[in-house]
């Protein structure tokens, strides 16, 4: 969102004003259009492309009647030009709807095509705007500089692209100059362009610039970017929002002291923050957001940023404590210092209004930080305050009840803290609050219908992942209508919460995991057809899953969380206006249906209905699907092929069909995905070669075929082509033939599986070059898809991986999978020697090569993947002794070395010892030690103990053993003889047991004795 200052907007105000004043009024003067200048306009006109007529009115004799053109009431000349497009940004249909659509109609609303060299005889020209249309990424013509009398230029957002052209400091009468563009909306919705210069000198020249907006140019190799705008002693407004500028170019002093507002937000300055800022004393607005400044925030002084009103520092790396300077700009309506490393407690005076003088403070803003201990009584002097964002901060204790005392309270924030214990009921009363978001805390205790009472305005309510729990009657009927419910991870439970259906606002709903074991009520499809997130997850809900089907219009897109519910029945139709559905892990069945062929819905994007009990066929009607980007029908009961009409699903990113009864080849049209990044066609009966056309996906970065029945060999463009591969798993299959070096292309790869196959042939030792594997860094990176013109984080389970580690069968989700780096090639009949060459691989986790006719000795250097959790050498003819470098792998929990010919002791020592499971190394003959019952010959110890050590250690332990044996058997004798002397019923029973036993003993000699003899 734009900030201006209510400076900036009265100067605009002023600015207009004053041109306008010299405008001509048909209805008040006589003075008619000059014919020169209407030819010029008519010529202009010319050039434009109008698709909405916008400029219908451009007929006749009269041109200052004519839409956006203005007069000078005295001489009849054209001084304004205003042709800026006033057409509506709508965000949800960009966002939520089918975005290039969208771009296009916007489009259509505005100008375009070229600007008319005629424009250069409207030489009394006061005022041109152009912006917000789209011009399609020409160049800025250089003969607007010709028009000398020009004191307001606006070609914003309006689609230029190139060099901004230096002519444009001939404007010397400048006043008003904006260029930036609008991230925030229109602009961004309808154009990719961007301006850039490597030069600011020219603007030195516009000596009575006022106003200069360069959002979004890119200024990064215009070195002389301060330098020249120091030179504008009268500029008052400056924003250079989006320049690609790193550094502060070196001034003594700065001359722009007349500057009011002043952005620089999200650039890369990596810096602190330069002192002559401080030195701008009538500074009212400050935005430094979106960089990478550190150091302290402020100076020890703050007393010539008295008149500063609005101050923005968030997305920055302050990591120190808050300073008390900050607190006395007693002006201060606005601070944000959210998403920084600031630590350290709250000022222990901030609500003290003695010391600190924050008493105009509306706005205050100090989310995401690493701020600890309470949050201070005094926070309830701050009564000015309408916003107060505290949440993801370390917080701790319980809420103030001083919080009461700012009645002016709109929006509230302490989510994601420590706080505890029960809500204040001073909380409550804030009767003006709008959004109360106290999610992530351990609150306790019961919420009833009183506690709402007052709340009449609340639109947002955030209470997930506390330890609360919603008790109120089945008869309330809140005082409010809520927009945003969140209330995941708390216990609303068992009864489906019959107090919703009073509220018909309701755009986001989430009541995950919040033990509902309910069935949906029918009167919910009137609350939720107006819903775009609803999110009843991890709960017991049964019947049949809600569809909301109503208001299709442009505004809705849904997006729904059903998954891990016990819903029945069939799938019933899709409502025309969902964005997402996600009924994974339910218990519904039949068939998935056909779409009806007049229904439209080009807003689907995400399709999961995985785990569940579907049979028959994939539908064609799927393929009619063509904005899907995730579609997931894994781990059902599906049969028959896929539908070659599958190729039509052009942005797909994600297809997963693992684990179903499918059959046939594997349709070429898959080729036609270019989008494809993730394809699962695992455990189905898939026959036949690989189609050569996957070839094409160059997207790709996770292809698992594995169980299937696919034959042929390992084809070499896997490797060639499908450059971005993470994981490649073609396990179970009937592959033949040497594995093709090419695979050592795959520098990305962290997931080889090729387990039980027919390949044969050595272990290429080229697969030293999977990089990803050498890195001991976890990747964090996930896999993204478009949608739209966005890109989202495929964060669902669509990404599943199975892997036969530590002696059980693993199964990783999307949240775990990019940390997985594995490698299994077991049950195949590949030979030779394991390639020294793997050892390298450092941060394998895993590695299986079990099964195979592998020879040689176990390289020495094994002992150098560190990250080694499994290792499996099984059943292979492996000979020579077993490393002494084993034992250096500290992580190691499953080893299997058994089968083979391995010989010599088994090393010792370190972690391995805990692996002392003989079924490790069982079937080597020639192998001793411990925890086989097999001794080494010649009094050999377990490898990793040479014997003159052993040995010098054995004596050095009984010198010590005798060394202390004589003194504590004496004082042993002499404690126990002692007890004998002074315990007369211990000494009896001593000598009655020493008797018996001495009976005992003679009575079997004697029998001995007799049977010998």
């Amino acid at each position: 969102m734009i900030k201006f200052t209510a400076f900036t907007v009265l100067w605009f105000v002023f600015l207009t004003g004053k041109i306008d004043l010299d405008l001509y009024a048909r209805a008040h003067s006589n003075v008619s259009c000059l014919e020169s200048e209407r030819k010029t306009l008519i010529e202009f006109k010319k050039g434009l492309i109008d698709k909405s007529n916008r400029l219908a009115s451009w007929t006749g004799e009269d041109c200052c009647s004519w839409k956006g053109v203005g007069c000078s009431r005295n001489t009849g000349h054209v001084v304004k030009l205003d042709l800026r497009n006033n057409a509506t940004f709508d965000s949800d249909r960009f966002l939520y709807g089918d975005a290039q659509n969208y771009a296009s109609i916007l489009r259509q609303s505005c100008l375009g095509g070229q600007i008319s060299p005629s424009l250069v005889n409207l030489q009394h020209l006061h005022y041109l705007d152009l912006s917000s249309n789209y011009f399609a990424g020409i160049r800025i013509p250089a003969f607007i500089g010709s028009l000398k009398n020009l004191r307001y230029l606006s070609l914003s957002s309006a689609g230029f692209n190139g060099t901004i052209p230096p002519q444009l400091g001939n404007l010397s009468a400048l006043e008003y100059l904006d260029l930036g563009e609008n991230f925030g909306g229109f602009s961004a919705s309808i154009s990719l362009h961007s301006l850039s210069t490597k030069s600011l000198w020219w603007a030195t020249s516009l000596s009575s610039l006022k106003h200069l907006d360069l959002s979004g140019a890119d200024l990064g190799e215009a070195r002389d970017w301060l330098q020249a705008l120091n030179k504008l002693r009268f500029l008052s407004s400056l924003t250079l929002r989006l320049c690609r500028i790193y550094s502060f170019p070196y001034i003594a002093h700065p001359n722009f002291t007349s500057l009011t507002s002043l952005d620089l937000s999200g650039n890369g300055f990596n810096s602190t923050i330069p002192l002559w800022l401080f030195n701008l004393t009538l500074l009212v607005h400050l935005d430094l957001s979106n960089n990478r400044f550190f150091g302290p925030i402020v100076p020890n002084s703050l007393q010539h940023w008295s008149s500063l009103s609005y101050l923005d520092l968030s997305l920055n790396q302050f990591n120190t404590s808050l300073p008390d300077p900050l607190f006395t700009l007693n002006n201060l309506v606005h601070l944000d210092l959210s998403n920084n490393q600031i630590q350290g407690p709250l000022p222990f005076g901030i609500g003290n209004l003695t010391s600190l003088t924050l008493n105009n403070l509306v706005h205050l803003d100090l989310s995401n930080n690493q701020i600890q201990g309470p949050l201070p009584f005094g926070i309830g002097n701050l009564t000015s305050l309408s916003v107060l964002l505290m949440g993801g901060n370390k917080f701790e204790g319980k809420i103030p009840s001083a919080i009461g005392q700012l009645r002016e309270l709109t929006e509230l924030d302490l989510s994601d803290n420590g706080f505890n214990g029960t809500i204040p009921s001073s909380l409550w009363r804030l009767s003006e609050l709008k959004s109360l978001c106290l999610s992530g805390n351990p609150l306790s205790g019961e919420l009833r219908d009183i506690h709402f009472a007052q709340l009449a305005q609340l639109k947002e309510l955030s209470l997930s992942s506390n330890r609360l729990a919603l008790n109120v009657s089945s008869s309330w009927v809140p005082p409010f209508q809520l927009e945003w419910i969140y209330m995941s991870s708390m216990k609303i439970g068992p009864k489906f919460p019959l107090w919703l259906q009073t509220q018909k606002r309701v755009e986001s709903l989430l009541m995950s995991d919040s033990s509902i074991s309910d069935t949906i009520p029918d009167w919910f499809e009137s609350v939720c057809h107006g819903i775009k997130t609803l999110d009843f997850s991890n709960n017991y809900i049964t019947g049949k899953p809600p569809m909301c089907k109503g208001n299709s219009g442009d505004k809705y897109r849904k997006m729904f969380y059903l998954d891990s519910n016990k819903f029945e029945g069939p799938l019933q139709l899709l409502p025309t206006d969902i964005f997402g559905l996600n009924l994974q892990n339910n218990s519904l069945h039949g068939i998935i249906p056909q779409l009806d062929i007049n229904m439209t819905l080009d807003v689907l994007r995400v399709l999961d209905l995985s785990d569940n009990h579907f049979i028959g066929s994939i539908p064609d009607s799927l393929c009619s699907l063509q904005m899907l980007v995730i579609l997931d029908l894994s781990n059902n009961r599906l049969s028959g092929r896929i539908p070659s009409c599958i190729g039509k699903l052009k942005t797909l990113g994600v297809l997963n069909l693992a684990n179903n009864s499918l059959y046939g080849h594997i349709p070429i049209s898959l080729a036609h995905l270019n989008y494809l990044q993730s394809l699962h066609l695992n455990r189905n009966n898939f026959t036949g070669m690989l189609p050569s056309s996957l070839r094409y996906l160059k997207k790709l970065q996770y292809l698992d075929l594995g169980n299937n029945g696919l034959e042929g060999i390992i084809p070499s463009w896997i490797g060639d082509e499908l450059s971005r591969l993470k994981i490649l798993v073609l396990e179970s299959n009937n592959f033949h033939g040497d594995i093709s070096t090419s695979l050592c292309k795959l520098s990305s790869l962290q997931v080889l599986k090729l387990e039980d196959n027919n390949l044969t042939g050595h272990i290429p030792r080229c697969f030293n070059n999977f990089t990803a594997m050498t890195s001991t860094e976890l990747d964090s990176t996930r896999i993204y898809v478009p949608i739209g013109v966005l890109n989202s984080v495929v964060d669902d389970d669509s990404e599943e991986l199975s892997v036969f580690i530590k002696g059980v069968m693993l199964n990783y989700t999307s949240s775990n999978v990019r940390y997985v780096r594995f490698m299994g090639l077991s049950g195949n009949k590949l030979s030779g020697e394991i390639p020294v060459e793997l050892m390298s691989l450092v941060g394998l986790q895993g590695l299986d090569l079990s099964r195979n006719h592998l020879s040689g000795r176990i390289p020495e250097n094994i002992g150098d993947l560190k990250q080694l959790e499994s290792l499996d050498l099984s059943k292979n003819d492996l000979s020579g002794p077993i490393p002494q470098s084993l034992s250096n792998l500290d992580s190691l929990c499953w080893l299997n070395l058994s089968f083979n010919e391995l010989t010599g002791p088994i090393p010792s020592g370190r972690h391995l010892q805990t692996l002392d499971n003989p079924t490790f190394y069982i079937g080597n003959s020639g192998l001793c030690g411990d925890p086989l019952d097999k001794s080494c010959p010649d009094g050999k110890s377990n490898a990793g103990e040479s014997d003159g050590d052993h040995e010098d250690g054995k004596e050095s332990y009984f010198d010590w053993f005798y060394a202390g044996l004589g003194p504590g058997f004496a004082v042993g004798l002499v404690g126990f003889l002692s007890v004998l002397c002074f315990q007369k019923s211990w000494r009896y029973a001593y000598f009655g047991f020493l008797e018996s036993l001495f009976n005992k003993v003679w009575v079997e000699i004697a029998l001995l004795k007799r049977k010998f003899v």
